[in-house]
């Protein structure tokens, strides 16, 4: 097997366990894209299928199981709030501390959070929680000055 179908799936399985912490630590989930999840599960299904079926030598089968995990974990990377920071993509973990303004805006039947690192909005996020519940979450973890409740 070549070093880098060994770098390859250790990679897969660091990324792995790395999901099952991240999963641990949310305290509220965000609502996920079920299409994007869909599509992007669908492609790892189909790598698999041809991984298992169509190469025949082992270390590329390791490559090609590999991707289809990696492609998994970012398919069902949480979304949310954790204790102490907002999660809301793969590349997109923001302590509070980092956060200049989060605006709280109820939605229909969703509340969505903006949160904002200087004037730049870094991510958008949509719960399925009670509005007094977040907001008494982000209080208890943010000045008063950071948090802006819009009427909706």
């Amino acid at each position: 097997m070549s070093k880098f179908a060994i770098f390859y799936g250790l990679l897969a399985i660091g990324l792995l366990i790395v999901w099952i912490f991240a999963q641990f630590q949310m305290v509220y989930r965000a609502k996920s894209n079920r299409l994007w999840q869909a599509m992007m599960t669908v492609a790892a299904l189909i790598l698999c299928g041809v991984t298992v079926v169509v190469i025949g030598d082992l270390s590329d089968k390791v490559t090609g199981l590999g991707s289809a995990l990696i492609l998994l974990v970012l398919a069902f990377w949480p979304k949310g709030l954790t204790k102490n920071s907002v999660v809301s993509n793969v590349n997109t973990i923001r302590q509070f501390a980092a956060i200049s303004k989060i605006e709280l805006t109820p939605v229909e039947s969703v509340v969505e959070l903006k949160f904002f690192a200087g004037e730049m909005q870094i991510a958008k996020l949509k719960f399925n929680v009670a509005q007094k519940t977040l907001v008494a979450f982000l209080q208890a973890r943010l000045p008063k000055k950071r948090l802006v409740i819009n009427k909706g």
